[in-house]
């Protein structure tokens, strides 16, 4: 066991608890309730509250308070013995310029989670850094500081991490700064030696993209490092949901990530409906499966004619945005936009689906699916191609587990992670949904590549089960007016991987949102490319880049 481990004492018994998020609908497998896994969490979390009460069991995962001499032990004794990974990590106003520190720690299948928090005083904002032992903690980390003013004890890197400016105050206290104008200095890793230069590219690209900043260390064509400076479209998006009623922040949630609207949405749903208590019906949840899966269609076919253009196969790039369109003009049909906007909402959806579409919809599903079958049967048949993607920007399972990858990336590189299994949410609580995970081991393009179209072959098929299952019903109305003050918390998979957002809710005379954070599967996954590069050559960083496809509004926010 790890260090400052909670010593596990005799389990107090507990019932079987139903979980999910978002409609409950379906009590969990067997083995969620009574695996070895879900054991050790309980002895874990009742030997670090002290006990468990009858009246403190609730869905979702555990709370957990600790005094902040424990915060650092309690969190390598989730990593290190129970095999926790963190989830996300955010601050939070208190009373009297008090922080509260959350962290949502996930285990397997089987397990609830963990909910970890710390509180600091204002007078003295300290905390002590989970590095080295926590490489996922240093993004969270570094916004914590900046945006909280909180000091990071021991922290190996304390540049800051998405704002360009000096700020008078950090920006998310109660009195928080304008920008100064002044730009703080930000210090890139430097590599030395004979023939090593520089290459700096960005922020502005040549392309049709976002900004971002990539530094190169080269020698010859060989990459030797490279460090990514993001933060331009930071919008302030968690600000600005402060103070809204939860009916009216959809849009919000809908632009974390533009091209993952619909799955940006349904997490936030997700979060309102578990803080307060919102059922919603089966049909409901079932439009919304199909909603989601259409996206990862759409979403996912860009990114296999984003991957076979880069090798410079053109033709094939183009049969592969044709199917990409049709599968945007599917969710087009349904909802009224080509991105899935202003449909999934708390309690439901805003409006019905039109049921004369779906024969339509059908028909796009199968289209997508033979195209994309005969497509990559013709790419494999190619061995320029081929070549391109076999061994180049290979992540490794050991650098996905450390950097806590999700997603496409994580499940190419063997980490065998997919929410819509491991913690069955809404549409996929079902019994009768059982969600066919693809992964590999090589960490490559390729393989990124191939877990790529399976994904979209399988979304495929998961929509038209959802096409049959969905109904014409709008959802369940959002209470005004409560005396619950909880925290809600909503994880969908999302084409990039596991989205997530956690918010509370509170009563300021009508139901408002006092905090909201969002953790957008590229947070984490943007590391990785710095990995992914060194030892390729400049020519095929494109390559890398595109077969993770990460986004700099979800990592900016």
């Amino acid at each position: 066991m790890s260090e400052g481990a909670p010593d596990h004492g005799s389990e107090t018994p507990l019932p079987t608890a139903t979980r999910s998020q978002g409609g409950r609908t379906a009590p969990p497998p067997r083995s969620q309730v009574d695996g070895p896994g879900a054991r050790d969490e309980r002895k874990w979390v009742a030997a670090a509250r002290g006990g468990l009460t009858l009246e403190e069991l609730e869905e979702g995962p555990w709370e957990v308070v600790v005094a902040l001499e424990r915060w650092r032990p309690s969190v390598l004794s989730l990593v290190h013995a129970l095999r926790f990974r963190l989830a996300t990590l955010w601050g939070e106003n208190a009373h009297d310029g008090d922080v509260e520190v959350h962290g949502i720690f996930l285990g397997g299948a089987e397990c609830r989670g963990v909910h970890l928090r710390v509180d600091l005083p204002g007078a003295a904002r300290k905390l002590p850094s989970l590095l080295p032992d926590l490489p996922t903690a240093l993004y969270f980390e570094r916004e914590l500081s900046e945006m909280f003013g909180v000091t990071i004890l021991a922290s190996p890197d304390t540049r800051p991490l998405l704002l360009h400016e000096r700020h008078t105050a950090p920006p998310m206290l109660p009195a928080g700064g304008e920008p100064t104008g002044v730009r703080a200095p930000f210090g890139f890793a430097r590599t030395e030696g004979e023939g090593v230069y520089e290459i700096p590219v960005g922020p502005v690209h040549a392309g049709v993209i976002e900004p971002g900043h990539f530094r190169f260390q080269v020698r010859g064509e060989e990459i030797l490092n490279l460090e990514v400076r993001l933060g331009y479209t930071h919008k302030g998006t968690e600000r600005l949901f402060e103070g809204l009623e939860p009916s009216q922040a959809t849009i919000l949630a809908e632009s974390i990530s533009g091209d993952m609207s619909v799955a940006g949405a349904t997490a936030y749903a997700l979060a309102v409906e578990d803080a307060l208590r919102v059922p919603v019906p089966p049909a409901a949840q079932s439009t919304r499966g199909l909603l989601l899966e259409l996206e990862r269609a759409a979403f996912l076919m860009g990114d296999v004619a984003g991957i076979i253009l880069d090798v410079g196969y053109a033709a094939g790039a183009a049969e592969a945005n044709v199917l990409r369109e049709q599968a945007y003009g599917a969710l087009e049909l349904l909802t009224g936009s080509r991105l899935g906007r202003g449909t999934v909402v708390p309690g439901g959806l805003a409006r019905p689906v039109p049921t004369e579409a779906r024969a339509e919809v059908e028909r796009s599903l199968e289209g997508v699916r033979r195209g994309l079958a005969g497509l990559i049967d013709h790419v494999h048949d190619q061995p320029s191609i081929m070549d391109r993607l076999r061994g180049t920007g290979v992540i490794s399972l050991e650098v996905a587990e450390a950097l806590g990858l999700v997603g496409p990336a994580a499940r190419a590189s063997g980490l065998d992670r997919d929410v819509r299994r491991d913690r069955p949410y809404g549409p996929y609580a079902h019994e009768r949904v059982r969600v066919r995970v693809a992964s590999r081991s090589e960490g490559d393009v390729e393989g990124r590549f191939e877990v790529k179209v399976a994904e979209v072959l399988e979304a495929c098929r998961l929509a038209r089960h959802f096409l049959g299952e969905g109904g014409s019903t709008s959802g369940s109305p959002i209470p005004s007016r409560s005396a619950q003050t909880r925290h809600g918390l909503g994880i969908v998979e999302s084409p990039r991987g596991e989205f997530l957002v956690a918010l509370r809710a509170s009563e300021q005379g009508k139901r408002v949102l006092t905090r909201v954070h969002v953790r957008d599967p590229s947070f984490l996954n943007w590391p990785a490319i710095e990995y992914a590069v060194r030892g390729n050559i400049v020519p095929d960083f494109p390559l890398c880049n595109k077969s993770l496809n990460l986004s700099y509004s979800g990592f900016d926010r």
